[in-house]
């Protein structure tokens, strides 16, 4: 029989953003097990958006994504993990393509590709080097998991422990690195779309020179990130 999924989103005030998820997840070709919304103390109506789709709402107390991911997680009663950001759509087939790629017994997780929601053509040329740059870093050994839609065999997260909750940025990045011990981290065929709403308020030269390269490069160099540094204002 085919390894069951659940689909786990970390949310803070989300409600904006999750219907059109949640409708792509009932629009999927294989249905998940079930849908967790991690609702980290939401003050609008993420809860309620969330109940109103039959989607189970975990909540916690606002600890960062890396919290809310684990707290899912914990959660979560199927075989595979696969984490959504709330301001995603995914594509029909991404549960499918999940399970064809956990065919072979020594992928222990992987990520999809991703996809600006209502591009311009420069939105779309740095889409393109962004996702050619996650290819490329995971074919030469050294995962990379931009963290918009990613998953695990569960058995997997709970060895790695989870994400760790101390980064606030660049966890996705480390347990992809960290799952190495384990198996292979792949990229799959597939790609879902996110909304822009960081590159629109905070601009680009913020959100990819510092959010991105510099945070990254000091993880990569340190193991850390120093969120006063690096991680802006969140945009909702």
């Amino acid at each position: 029989m085919s390894p069951t999924v659940s689909v786990i989103v970390p949310a803070w005030n989300e409600a904006k953003y999750l219907p059109a998820l949640l409708e792509s997840i009932r629009l999927q070709t294989v249905p998940p097990l079930e849908i967790l919304i991690a609702d980290s103390g939401s003050t609008d109506d993420t809860g309620a958006v969330a109940s109103a789709t039959g989607a189970q709402v975990v909540p916690g107390e606002r600890k960062g994504p890396g919290e809310g991911r684990n707290r899912g997680a914990g959660a979560a009663r199927g075989d595979v993990l696969l984490f959504a950001d709330a301001d995603c759509v995914l594509p029909p087939d991404v549960i499918e393509t999940v399970l064809r790629a956990l065919r072979d017994q020594d992928v222990v997780g992987g990520v999809t590709g991703f996809l600006p929601e209502e591009a311009n053509p420069a939105d779309g040329f740095l889409f393109f080097l962004a996702n050619a740059y996650q290819r490329a870093m995971t074919l030469w050994g050294f995962p990379h998991n931009a963290g918009y839609c990613f998953f695990f065999r569960r058995d997997a997260f709970e060895r790695l422990g989870g994400l760790r909750e101390d980064l606030l940025l660049n966890e996705t990045h480390d347990i992809a690195m960290r799952s190495r011990r384990l198996g292979r981290f792949v990229v799959v065929p597939v790609s879902v779309r996110t909304s822009m709403r960081r590159f629109r308020a905070h601009g680009y030269v913020q959100t990819i020179v510092r959010e991105y390269l510099a945070a990254t490069l000091v993880f990569y160099l340190t193991g850390r990130t120093p969120s006063d540094a690096f991680r802006p204002a969140p945009v909702r």
